[in-house]
């Protein structure tokens, strides 16, 4: 069996115990075998309830019965704040086992991870179960390529949510939303910067109206291109602020504070990067029965979650054999039950039970036909465009 080989390092750090990539070479069932009888610390966004007690509870059970592994949950409130603290600990040459083995990540700080040499690899490509994705989905996250450190986990689209006994027919594109907004003044708003949904909801309006093609932002950062889309884009929303709620004097600050506009009557659609949410709250009746999703007929934004491992995580072996485990399509569709969500992987290749599995989770009226999100699927632009637009909405919309 493989450890952790050791590293010489100068200055006053001496020798460092650094995570070894030599494990990738070894059998798959040694990597398993190696990380049997440990723990695995996970680091994962903490803001739903749900989400935690299903990794909390049926989840750390089966790897405990199954891997003979103890998973930790580090809950963060941002994924943000571990990025950061691998950057210190990098700086100061902490290379020696770190706090955490496994990072649930996407987007910007997954390129801020990879700017400043944070995360072991490359490992995905040596993941049994990594057959079960696209090749496409594992090669950029929001622009920036993978390269093999992080592994595709989840799908996330964005929708829109209405109700269907007050909106008979919700608009169809950008421009019909901004003809609704000035003729419904004070009936729609979004959540505010940084906030991740509104930072999706504005970003349609870069890629919509900021008259560029949406796949133009894909493949690295323009500095003539987001300046000609960010001068039209800040202008479409700072044109549509005073017809918001509240004369966009204030925002509300998480979905779950539209959440509750929405369903009290105040305003009239809310919007989750989820495309199942209404459905969910529907089922814990959160929201009426009668609301509906909708999405742009220009295309709604979709991504992928990701799973990486630090540098100095000190159970690569853990790591891996968890990360395998929640890349199998058993793991997904137990997800998809109990939180939700899309079946995120490809249909090819699964075993006729997990097909049949698969099909059991029959769409709700509440939810947009799969067919029609695929149809409808424009990628994450790069993540700097991402970084500056949110930093001019600030600067040029809130203020």
């Amino acid at each position: 069996m493989v450890g952790l080989a050791m590293a010489a390092a100068c200055g006053s750090g001496g020798m460092r115990s650094l995570p070894s990539t030599a494990l990738l070479q070894h059998d798959w069932a040694e990597i398993e075998q190696q990380a049997r009888g440990t723990t695995v610390s996970f680091a994962m966004w903490a803001g739903e309830d749900a989400r935690n007690r299903f990794y909390q509870g049926p989840v750390t059970q089966t790897l405990r019965e199954r891997f003979g592994i103890e998973l930790r949950i580090v809950p963060l409130t941002a994924v943000a704040d571990v990025i950061n603290r691998l950057l210190n600990e990098k700086r100061a040459g902490r290379d020696g086992a770190g706090a955490v083995d496994l990072i649930w990540l996407n987007g910007e700080n997954f390129r801020t991870a990879r700017q400043g040499d944070l995360l072991w690899g490359p490992f995905a490509d040596r993941l049994p179960n990594i057959v079960h994705f696209d090749a496409q989905v594992r090669l950029r996250d929001f622009g920036t390529p993978t390269e093999g450190y992080e592994a595709p986990v989840e799908s996330a689209q964005f929708v829109f949510a209405y109700d269907s006994t007050r909106i008979a027919e919700p608009p169809p594109t950008l421009a019909a939303l901004r003809a609704w907004i000035e003729a419904h003044p004070g009936r729609f708003t979004y959540p505010a910067i940084p906030d991740f949904t509104g930072s999706a909801f504005i970003r349609h309006v870069l890629y919509h109206a900021g008259g560029e093609p949406p796949v133009a932002f894909v493949n690295g950062f323009d500095e003539g291109r987001y300046a000609r889309a960010s001068t039209r884009a800040i202008a479409w929303l700072r044109e549509i602020k005073p017809f918001l709620w509240r004369q966009g004097e204030t925002y509300p600050a998480t979905p779950a504070d539209l959440d509750r506009l929405f369903v009290n009557g105040e305003v009239d659609f809310s919007m989750n990067y989820r495309p199942t949410f209404a459905a969910e709250k529907i089922a814990r009746g959160e929201f009426p029965t009668s609301t509906r999703t909708f999405g742009l007929q220009e295309g709604t934004i979709f991504n992928y979650s990701f799973l990486a491992v630090p540098f100095n995580a000190a159970n690569p072996a853990g790591a891996l054999t968890v990360t395998n485990y929640f890349l199998s399509p058993e793991h997904a569709i137990a997800r998809s039950r109990m939180l939700g969500g899309l079946f995120p992987q490809r249909l090819e290749g699964l075993t006729p039970d997990a097909r049949a599995a698969v099909d059991a989770l029959a769409p709700d009226p509440a939810t947009l036909p799969l067919d029609w999100l695929e149809a409808h699927r424009i990628p994450e632009g790069d993540a700097e465009y991402l970084i500056r637009f949110e930093k001019d909405w600030q600067r040029r919309v809130l203020r």
